[in-house]
């Protein structure tokens, strides 16, 4: 998997928190560096699904199982 980019959607590999789990999809919504990025994830509602009052993450490559159509 290469070539992360701003906007892709992909399938979280490992849990980040009790409530944003593994197999949920999110949205990169910034790429700091090759390997770490910053996701966010929607509701069905349209709102974020959050944590401790955080409704985004910064993630290493190794929780993005694949790029997935939108």
């Amino acid at each position: 998997m290469s070539g992360i980019k701003q906007y892709d959607v992909f399938i979280l590999s490992k849990d980040i928190n009790p409530n944003i789990t593994k197999g949920m999809r999110g949205v990169i919504l910034e790429v700091w560096t090759d390997e770490t990025f910053e996701p966010e994830f929607v509701k069905d509602d349209g709102s974020n699904y959050g944590f401790e009052s955080n409704f985004t993450f910064t993630i290493h490559r190794i929780y993005i199982e694949k790029i997935v159509d939108r």
